[in-house]
């Protein structure tokens, strides 16, 4: 099972064994016959080597076309063929990571064309292509496929010239195609008998109905009762608890949707079943029950693709599940910018802290994609419109983070404990969510290993830093190899009972799926001795009010993972009692945590 989910990892953005369009349409190829080594031409022809196969193209099509919007920044034009040339370097780039950034940020400019222009022929064109050979599980995106080519059916059947006879001809089998993969069958058969007509030179006939569903009200009540308080309570249980709120969540779920058929009830009892992988030790259970819900969750938004209840629904939940094995980030970014959309267009109302808490998620699946400008971008939109003080400062602490740079050209002439400072910050900045500060860590602590071989906290932050090197690791394979090694450095590397190393090791085998790698008694023997030093009022060797706030709030939750529940309960009554800033109480509040 596992083998088989690498597997389709790798295979994200190949090109399908279906024919290719290797095209433009014709008549957006004859850009004014005098302008033939123009720029706009060059670029044109790059990115046509580009969609043939030819890599180094496609990077000489970019720098031409970014150029060229710098110079026309309404060309729309321009802009689309910008947007299909950074989809390609998706499909070319070698990290699977890069695959989902490049297609996500390319499929992005291709919807701002088309939002600005919708009859642009090339650009319908050049999304449609790129939405049909993404792998729907992923990108969900065959309906984009799917409406761009019923516009370009459409336009041809009106003008002729728009499409040659050939283009068209591959739009109508790629369009058939794309409607067998959404099981649209019923459509399939007009679609069909175009292409008959075209094959035996007759005219296709016109469309008596368009196959692009018609403008909505997104926000129109979906049939069913919906989610009562009960079923709130019970799911927002599961979503912040452990195996036991899970198993009685499931238990609610399994009996209201026998009397509540609404598509939303269908969609959180689905979400509540994947939590069942979640918190399995078993790694089968794990990767099963997120997949289930995740081809559910599609059919679901399938059959009603404008409920925007039912794609937070599914945008939260991809944006919950491990980016390096599901690849999800990318349908999350789909489902809240459609949302954002909508409530732009007044098509669905949701309250204003609710609309913060949408944005911020979005900047979420942003940052997930590498897409770090854009998150930050979407931040700053949330902060003019002064959102709740906890959000807020929420954003400000991301900002900082994936904001931090830190010169460290100057460490190497600085003495031990000032090289040792600014390592250990750097390390932290890495921890918290900033890549580049995870790669100059390692470098850092690296260089202090050689020059301080037999130092515990040189080692142990050198296997720290390992760690976050498997952490922002691209393919699960090097996740696995990186992890494994950090693992067996720390274990060698912590001679002593130094609760600033146990509290570094004990926050990484708390942050590892337990389904893998089994570490959470291991978290807790670290951490128990951490939280022991600093009660006892020991030597704290580092270990601040802030890092002991965070053990007892982690300690709660590994001890609720190994189902011993009196324990977590009175580790949460701690540390409501030292909690003096209400931080923490807050944020067991937000999370639906009781504390008897």
């Amino acid at each position: 099972m596992n083998r088989k989910l690498l597997q389709k990892n790798k295979t994200l953005l190949r090109p399908k064994k279906s024919k290719e369009i290797k095209q433009a349409p014709e008549s957006k190829r004859k850009l004014n016959g005098g302008e033939k080594e123009s720029s706009r031409v060059q670029a044109i022809n790059f990115h046509q080597d580009g969609i043939k196969g030819e890599k180094a193209a496609v990077n000489k099509a970019i720098q031409l076309l970014k150029e060229l919007v710098k110079k026309h920044p309404n060309d729309q034009e321009i802009k689309a063929y910008l947007g299909s040339a950074t989809a390609l370097l998706g499909r070319d780039a070698t990290s699977v990571t890069d695959k989902m950034k490049y297609a996500s940020e390319g499929l992005k400019l291709l919807d701002s064309v088309i939002e600005k222009d919708s009859s642009l022929i090339v650009a319908r064109f050049l999304r449609g292509n790129v939405s049909y050979r993404l792998p729907e599980l992923y990108f969900q995106r065959t309906s984009t496929a799917i409406e761009d080519f019923s516009f370009l059916v459409e336009a041809y059947e009106k003008d002729e010239k728009v499409l040659s006879d050939a283009e068209y001809e591959e739009v109508l089998k790629n369009l058939i195609e794309a409607m067998k993969r959404l099981n649209q069958q019923e459509k399939i058969s007009p679609i069909v008998e175009k292409l008959k007509k075209l094959k035996g030179n007759g005219k296709p006939a016109g469309l008596n109905k368009s196959i692009v569903e018609g403008d909505e009200d997104v926000s129109s009540d979906l049939a069913g009762e919906g989610m009562t308080e009960e079923a709130w309570e019970m799911y927002e249980k599961a979503l912040y608890g452990g195996v036991a709120q899970v198993k009685h969540a499931n238990e609610f779920f399994d009996t209201f949707v026998l009397t509540n058929t609404a598509p939303e009830v269908q969609m959180y009892a689905l979400d509540v079943q994947s939590m069942k992988g979640r918190d399995s030790l078993n790694t089968y259970e794990m990767f099963g029950a997120a997949i289930k819900a995740m081809k559910a969750m599609d059919e679901l938004i399938l059959n009603n693709p404008t409920s925007c209840e039912l794609r937070l629904i599914r945008a939260r939940h991809s944006l919950r599940l491990p980016e390096i094995f599901f690849r999800r980030a990318a349908t999350a970014l789909k489902d809240f910018e459609f949302v954002v959309d909508q409530v732009k267009r007044k098509k669905y109302s949701i309250e204003k802290e609710k609309y913060h808490q949408l944005l911020y998620d979005l900047g979420i699946a942003y940052e997930k994609l590498d897409m770090v400008k854009e998150a930050l971008k979407t931040w700053d939109s949330i902060l003019r419109e002064k959102p709740r003080s906890a959000l807020r400062e929420q954003i400000k602490e991301k900002q900082k983070i994936l904001s931090y740079q830190k010169e460290t050209r100057t460490l190497l002439i600085a003495k031990k404990d000032q090289y040792y400072k600014a390592a250990k910050e750097i390390h932290k900045m890495g921890a918290l969510g900033n890549k580049d500060a995870a790669e100059k860590s390692l470098v850092l602590w690296q260089k202090a290993v050689e020059d301080f071989p037999e130092c515990e906290i040189a080692n142990s932050y050198y296997a720290a830093s390992l760690a976050l090197k498997g952490k922002y690791a691209s393919e699960p394979q090097e996740m696995f190899k990186e992890t494994i090694q950090a693992l067996k450095l720390l274990k060698e590397s912590i001679k002593s009972d130094n609760p600033e190393l146990l509290f570094l090791r004990g926050l990484i085998y708390d942050a590892l799926p337990e389904g893998f790698f089994h570490t959470t008694d291991k978290a807790i023997k670290d951490l128990q001795s951490v939280r022991s030093s600093y009660e006892t009022g020991t030597e704290h060797s580092g270990i601040t009010k802030d890092d002991y706030l965070l053990v007892l709030y982690r300690l709660g939750f590994l001890y609720e993972r190994m189902s011993l529940l009196d324990q977590a309960n009175r580790t949460r009554k701690k540390l409501i009692e030292e909690d003096t800033d209400l931080r923490y109480q807050n944020k067991l509040a937000s999370q639906g945590v009781e504390i008897g």
